[in-house]
């Protein structure tokens, strides 16, 4: 379920936060259509977007209960880390899922369900579309010992937290029969995930991909196995990447799960753009290391040069660039180092950060993490800090090196906006991909609103529960109460662009004012007497005469 203005928007090309015509892109790049997210401290896009700006740090102690619901000792003393804020409630109804087979699922499998369904809803399109269209299921996870501790060592428990379970849970529950496999590179893995979805649309084994990643610490972050490690796990609680101050990265949770296309299909669709990924590379260190988990500056940078040579831009056109920035000495010094190789001839210096500053490393799930900030910026034309951020890591000067650390939010101006995102990992694995702003739409402008004198329109919601249904209904009346979306494009995309379950309302309005005002009393109804579910047989059509006469359906 979306959460804001956009959620109900038709698929006819986001209009809004678009490149101006002349920032054309190739139809074979790869389009963000759909996404949905869950970090600590937003559970949306939006949510999200307000944290960084406001340069928040979501790193904390264990969520009250968390203990409790997970078995944990409560004599075990945990620190802090980027913690979601609820990894139980899950509606196993929806998934088609029994109670008993939905506890057994490793919490990370459940989570990669809710966030596949989401953006396929955040991109307008209904589960029978892409299961019509051969969709990817690209996915990756964190190292769980969740079976363990439930138990069980039945069958059930096994299908539930095995490696490929998170993509093949996905391509079942939403009937999608691309190709379907995990990916673990380690701490890169998602956007590595991404990197192969893409992989797959453009050689045209698929039409659309589901990719990204999901990491849940149950268990928190326990104090002792913070201590066996203290040149990775920050000993202070907080990550200050590429600080002079920074002594560790700080575990977090999280996912997100993009629904990608290429640009041609998406403008086939009249599907909304969130933004573009022009290219990406993925390369490993090789032997040029002294261990498999040393990074390498040259191939960091060699990755860098890969990704946009196949994004068929220069380098020298990037205005900003999320890093890895992972709060490690070591780690942040060569990062710098590789980006010096890069970019450290410009003359105005690339402005750099780091999402784990904000959230904490959130492993298998860091890279598209980052992904998602940067997309942000491309979108809404903004720059975010990097929180905790002083002076740099080693005493040496940024702008020496041809980068910029930001420490406070600022606009972006330029029309184009490109941006790079790096993700190292632990084993020796390099990725880089490219992101530009979306495209206008080649059509004409957003539609207005039908005159007074056109009929009314029809449009439907539906939910499995009762409950649902009137939540559903709350907050669509909420994000249609300013009226700014065109009663056309919501109707296409609520009757269309959704699947549809057994309770349903269904309601007549003149535009989307007039819609939020309906649903919003459709909810106090629903709140008073339990619809009756379709009980199926014959088809009902309705008939609605408009003033002159005619029927709308």
């Amino acid at each position: 379920m979306r959460d804001n203005g956009d959620a109900t928007a038709r698929r006819t090309g986001r209009t809004d936060d678009a490149a101006p015509d002349g920032a054309a892109v190739p139809d074979d790049a790869v389009a963000v259509v759909g996404l949905a997210l869950r970090f600590p401290d937003a559970d949306d896009l939006a949510e999200f977007r307000a944290n960084l700006l406001a340069g928040r740090d979501s790193v904390g102690p264990l969520p009250e209960g968390r203990a409790e619901a997970t078995g944990l000792d409560p004599a075990t003393a945990h620190l802090p880390m980027g913690h979601l804020r609820d990894i139980h409630t899950f509606d196993h109804g929806l998934f088609r899922l029994s109670r008993r087979e939905a506890g057994l699922m490793d919490p990370q499998q459940r989570l990669a369900l809710l966030l596949a369904h989401q953006a396929v809803e955040d991109a307008g399109y209904a589960t029978r579309h892409l299961a019509d269209a051969g969709t990817a299921v690209v996915l990756a996870t964190s190292p769980s010992s969740y079976r363990a501790a439930a138990g069980d060592p039945g069958t059930l428990s096994a299908l539930g937290n095995m490696t490929f379970g998170a993509p093949a849970r996905v391509a079942h529950v939403l009937g999608l029969t691309g190709p379907c496999y995990a990916v673990d590179t380690g701490c890169n893995s998602s956007l590595t995930a991404i990197h192969h979805a893409c992989r797959e649309l453009t050689s045209g084994d698929a039409r659309y991909a589901l990719a990204g990643g999901v990491s849940l610490r149950p268990g928190g972050l326990p104090a002792q196995e913070a201590e066996a490690m203290p040149e990775l796990v920050s000993g202070s609680g907080r990550c200050r990447a590429y600080d002079t101050d920074a002594d560790g990265a700080v575990p977090g949770e999280g996912g997100a799960v993009l629904l990608l296309t290429t640009v041609a299909q998406a403008r086939a669709d009249g599907a909304p753009v969130h933004a573009v990924l022009r290219g990406s590379a993925v390369l490993h260190n090789g032997g040029a290391v002294a261990t498999i988990s040393s990074p390498s500056a040259t191939v960091q940078s060699r990755t860098i040069r890969a990704a946009w040579e196949r994004a068929g831009a220069d380098p020298a056109d990037a205005e900003y660039l999320e890093g890895h920035g992972s709060g490690t000495p070591l780690g942040d010094a060569v990062e710098l180092e590789g980006l010096a190789a890069v970019f450290g001839t410009r003359t105005t210096p690339l402005p750099i950060g780091s999402v784990k500053a904000n959230i904490g490393h959130l492993d298998h799930a860091a890279g598209v993490a980052g992904l998602v900030r940067a997309l942000l910026s491309v979108r809404h034309g903004e720059l975010y800090p990097t929180v905790h951020f002083r002076s740099a890591t080693g005493g040496t000067d940024p702008a020496g090196l041809g980068v910029e650390i930001l420490r406070a939010a600022r606009p972006w101006a330029d029309p184009v906006r490109l941006a790079g995102v790096s993700s190292f990992s632990l084993g020796g694995v390099n990725a880089h991909c490219v992101v530009q702003r979306a495209p206008a739409e080649d059509g004409p402008g957003k539609p207005a609103d039908p005159a007074p004198k056109d009929p009314p329109r029809l449009v439907g919601v539906s939910a499995r529960t009762p409950e649902a249904l009137a939540l559903l209904c709350v907050r669509l009346s909420s994000a249609l109460r300013d009226g700014h979306l065109p009663l056309d494009d919501v109707a296409f995309t609520l009757n269309e662009g959704r699947d549809h379950y057994a309770h349903r309302v269904a309601v007549r309005a003149r535009d989307t004012e007039d819609l939020a005002v309906r649903l919003a009393a459709e909810a106090t109804w629903l709140a008073q007497e339990e619809p009756r579910a379709d009980a199926g047989g014959a088809p009902r059509v309705v008939l609605l005469p408009d003033a002159g006469g005619r029927a709308a359906t």
